[in-house]
């Protein structure tokens, strides 16, 4: 894999951060108003759904930051050897 493509990689996976957690936090809201419909109290219904979402969109947002602070080692296995590196890289391999 080229340098430039991995690098274009890890530059989109942060970018795709707010995306990620935005999504996460609707689909908690939306969960948590189907959990909130059981009580009968407006204030405690919003008090559930607003838990929800800010349980699912802080742990998705943890699981994608832990996820991308591993993919530059993830990639670093895939790409190709630097131009400097090359006749280095040929030798460990013999």
């Amino acid at each position: 894999m080229p340098r430039w493509l991995a690098h274009m990689l890890v530059v989109g996976g942060w970018l795709l951060t707010p995306v990620l957690a935005w999504g996460a936090s609707y689909l908690g809201l939306w969960a948590g108003a189907l959990l909130a419909m059981r009580f009968s109290q407006p204030v405690t219904m919003l008090a559930v759904a607003a838990a929800c979402a800010a349980l699912s969109g802080l742990t998705a947002l943890a699981a994608w930051v832990r996820f991308m602070r591993r993919v530059p080692h993830l990639l670093s296995h895939h790409m190709a050897p630097r131009a400097s590196e090359e006749h280095r890289a040929i030798a460990a391999a013999d």
